[in-house]
């Protein structure tokens, strides 16, 4: 699944209280993969990313929002709190705000979203 800026509901929605287990970046692709168990087992695939800021990756790692913004819409208090996306705005990039319950969150700038399932 491609995500777009217009599916933002249904994306909250669906990683909501999910738990990051794994973090890693695909070496040849250089795309940022997240995998996500408890009530979903999704992998997000942050393609070509450009930027990212995390904060510490913990024993417990769980999703209170996730948010993706395109370079137009990207909402001040995120502005105020990574100045660095000033630099992104306008542009044709996505962005996607990571809020932690507890534990790894922050902002990942790219080119698009996939979401793919874990095969069990």
């Amino acid at each position: 699944m491609k995500v777009g800026g217009f599916l933002q509901e249904s994306i909250n929605d669906k990683f909501h209280d999910a738990e990051i287990y794994c973090i890693k970046i695909n070496k040849n692709s250089l795309d940022l993969y997240l995998s996500l168990i408890n009530k979903i087992d999704k992998v997000i695939i942050f393609v070509s990313p450009v930027f990212w800021e995390f904060t510490s990756f913990e024993q417990q790692n769980v999703i209170f929002e996730f948010s993706t913004f395109d370079g137009k819409t990207i909402p001040d208090f995120l502005l105020e709190e990574y100045p660095e996306l000033n630099n992104f705005k306008m542009s044709s990039y996505q962005i996607s705000y990571l809020d932690s319950s507890i534990g790894l969150g922050g902002i990942i700038v790219h080119e698009l979203l996939e979401i793919l399932e874990i095969n069990k």
